[in-house]
């Protein structure tokens, strides 16, 4: 991900009380991700339990395409709702590169930060690597759009 970040938005008040709805999502929880914020301007979303239904694609060693989706789409989602004041970001658009295969020998993260952003709507990058080195190489990229719900 590049450098050119915006930060959050809102008050650390506010920040805490998105993350906090955002984790007790039904479909948040039912993957099992985890979304955290790290100041000034990137969510991070791990998971928390890896099971053998998140497995696939390339041999049951790495995360299915459809979680690596679902993971992308999540941390969009919660890197918007640290630029809203709204309760629900909708997903506009969303593009995933995949690069190597997203191994599980060691936990996993996507991290995502806002890099443009205006009253309706917000562009989003991420990377999905591993979580104790999410600055090194890359299993997955992901641009997109999201927006504040109505």
């Amino acid at each position: 991900m590049d450098n050119s970040h915006v930060p959050f938005r809102l008050s650390d008040e506010q920040l805490q009380q998105q993350l906090k709805q955002f984790n007790a999502r039904s479909e948040v929880r039912w993957f099992g991700f985890l979304g955290a914020l790290h100041y000034p301007s990137t969510v991070l979303i791990t998971l928390a339990n890896v099971g053998v239904g998140m497995l696939g694609g390339g041999g049951t060693v790495a995360i299915n395409g459809g979680i690596i989706a679902a993971g992308f789409d999540a941390a969009f989602v919660l890197a918007g709702l640290t630029q809203y004041e709204s309760d629900v970001v909708v997903t506009l658009e969303l593009s995933i590169k995949f690069l190597s295969l997203a191994r599980v020998d060691k936990p996993l993260a996507f991290a995502a930060s806002v890099v443009r952003s205006s009253r309706r709507f917000s562009f989003v990058q991420g990377l999905l690597g591993p979580q104790d080195a999410l600055s090194g190489s890359a299993f997955a990229t992901a641009s997109g759009m999201v927006a504040p719900g109505a």
